[in-house]
């Protein structure tokens, strides 16, 4: 009797001990004991409702997935969703609290578009549950229309993990059911790359924090470019959370990263919508324009459509038509909508068909059970250099799969790598033959080639012609292979001002083309202007330049003074006018170069 009391003694004073650590002092204990209420209403009711917001590609625009975020419901409530998860740990009802979270995401998904990612939070300290994996199990995905190709776990860097070997078990489970793995808020937890390396995500969301401002912080955008590079070589996809400004878009497309999301793409909603057709446009132009300098051209006019198979079909007929045509190497699987759901390459069906049982164990599989989705597809406008790149960043297994080319995730065609390094090869001597032999820079025909497609395109563009003044009197003076430097000289001046995605071309002597995919303005003329003239200083001697002019003959063959060279630049845009085709936009650059050649000394028109 005397034990049962000290023990109830006990229990007391240990239940009295966290009262009082949960209510502090007295201005704390209404707020905390208001906040456990609304908790446990918000449980018992069901409370919570999911949001929606896109994921969205920085390459074109199109909508990888969306994750769910959950909002609470009821109103006059004291907790945000951060606090409602903290107090449901404090509780420790979290197990509870995150059920109703996905049941809640899940039972919405089934709107979401056709081959659309879901995104869904999970504590890495739950995932190992056992309810978790009843909870995701093929049947009951397939409740709400789902499989796990359609689900990605994050997993948020912000919490420690209390147990880390029944952790990285769990994750290989998922992973072994085709679940995908993202670590969410990378660079604001706590075991940093050890993490990312144990366990081989798919995914890898980058923390907003690293995101602010990052258009203007050189730290932040070495470190992220130092997070892509490491990501690129070791096969995981990017995603740049908490975008905010247009600023922080132009970057993160100029870092490579693979996907954002955040308010200026689109807000979170109840609906899965996708973004503004005005950002889509943006994202499109500024990946055209960061990809045009030096590009052989887009992957796209490669693509050849080969023989292609359903969902639906036996994987017992591909491999009679693989063994009847030794050609047939892979050939990819589509839905009925033309979308492209994964590839059968010639290397595993055989395999499939081997052994004293494989016959007999695949011959009545479909296809849609045994496709592989690890494949690399690009959409039909990317560089048939980022295209060669990603595909000699495979494992080696993979390198010489064919890759798929798409068009906003509708079926194109495919490219073998023998067709891509030959197309490579055959595209850098053709524009070796017709590069300037003296700068390098691409010729006239390249260059009249580039400028009937941005008339056709109809985008911004400016077409900027340089020449230098007084050349050929300099050229007289100095002789050949001082002319040849100043020609040199100007275009390295040129490359260096050229913007990313600006092209270069030397139209032949001292004239000069930058055809740009935006409006240019006099501010971008004049730092070409200045660079000029203080490099070519170098070109003169130091009497020739205290005098102000050089001494040469004039095209009637008498001895006359001529002024230092000095640059015209006429600059046409389609800010104001629109042409329909060459012949009529060459009009106007040849009257614009003439009115920029009758002012004295360096001259800038913009029409």
């Amino acid at each position: 009797m005397e034990l049962k009391n000290l023990v109830d003694i006990k229990i007391s004073n240990c239940f009295s001990l966290q009262f009082k650590k949960r209510r502090g002092n007295r201005g704390e204990k209404q707020l905390d004991i208001d906040k456990v209420n609304d908790f446990f209403t918000i449980l018992k009711s069901g409370a919570i409702n999911t949001v929606y917001q896109p994921i969205v590609s920085l390459e074109n625009g199109s909508i990888l997935g969306y994750e769910a975020l959950s909002r609470i419901s009821i109103s006059q409530c004291e907790l945000s969703i951060e606090d409602l998860f903290q107090v449901a740990a404090q509780e420790y009802r979290l197990w509870e609290l995150e059920q109703l979270c996905r049941a809640k995401a899940l039972e919405n998904a089934i709107r979401k578009p056709y081959n659309a990612k879901l995104f869904i939070n999970v504590d890495p300290n739950i995932i190992h549950d056992p309810e978790i994996f009843a909870g995701f199990t093929c049947e009951k995905l397939q409740q709400y229309g789902l499989c796990p190709d359609d689900i990605i776990f994050e997993i948020t860097e912000r919490s420690a993990i209390s147990d880390v070997n029944t952790f990285t078990a769990a994750i290989n489970h998922y992973q072994s059911q085709h679940f995908k793995i993202a670590i969410d808020d990378f660079g604001s937890g706590y075991s940093g790359m050890n993490r990312v390396c144990a366990l081989s995500p798919n995914f890898m969301k980058i923390d907003m924090q690293l995101i602010r401002n990052i258009d203007s912080d050189t730290m932040k955008k070495s470190a992220v470019a130092a997070v892509v590079k490491f990501c690129k070589e070791s096969g995981i996809v990017t995603i740049a959370e908490g975008i905010e400004t247009e600023a922080e878009l132009k970057t993160l497309i100029e870092l490579n990263i693979d996907y954002g999301q955040g308010y200026l793409l689109a807000r979170p909603e109840k609906n899965f919508n996708g973004i503004s057709k005005e950002f889509q446009i943006y994202i499109e132009n500024e990946n055209y324009r960061k990809n045009t300098i030096g590009i052989l051209g887009e992957i796209g006019v490669l693509a050849k459509k080969k023989q292609c198979v359903s969902v639906d079909d036996n994987i017992f007929d591909i491999f009679v038509a693989m063994k009847n045509d030794a050609k047939i190497t892979e050939v990819c699987v589509l839905d009925e909508n033309n979308y492209i759901c994964g590839m059968l390459t010639r290397s595993f069906i055989f395999e499939k068909f081997s052994g004293q049982f494989g016959y007999n164990l695949s011959k009545r599989i479909k296809a849609q059970n045994l496709i592989n989705q690890d494949f690399l597809v690009v959409d039909k406008k990317s560089p048939i250099e980022k295209a060669a790149e990603l595909a000699m960043s495979r494992e080696f297994s993979k390198v010489y799969d064919a890759i798929v080319v798409t068009d906003q995730k509708l079926y194109v065609g495919i490219v073998t790598i023998k067709d891509l390094l030959n197309s490579a090869i055959s595209i850098q001597v053709s524009r070796a033959k017709c590069s300037n032999p003296l700068t390098g820079l691409p010729g006239n025909t390249e260059i009249q080639n580039l400028i009937s497609s941005k008339i056709i395109e109809a985008q911004p563009f400016s077409m900027i012609y340089i020449d230098i003044d007084n050349f050929k009197p300099y050229n007289d003076a100095y002789g050949f292979t001082m002319g040849d430097q100043m020609i040199i000289t100007l275009g390295s001046i040129l490359k260096e001002c050229a913007e990313t995605g600006e092209f270069v071309g030397h139209i032949g002597g001292d004239d000069f083309v930058i055809i740009s995919n935006r409006h240019r303005s006099q501010a971008f003329c004049k730092t070409i202007l200045d660079l000029f003239s203080a490099q070519t200083k170098a070109l003169y001697t130091q009497e020739d330049i205290e005098k102000g002019f050089i001494v040469s003959r004039n095209r009637n063959g008498f001895t006359d003074t001529f002024p230092l060279a000095t640059i015209s630049i006429a600059v046409v845009t389609n800010r104001f006018n629109q042409y329909s085709n060459l012949s009529e936009l060459s009009k106007i650059i040849a009257h614009t170069k003439k009115l920029a050649k009758m002012e004295n000394g360096n001259s800038v028109v913009v029409i």
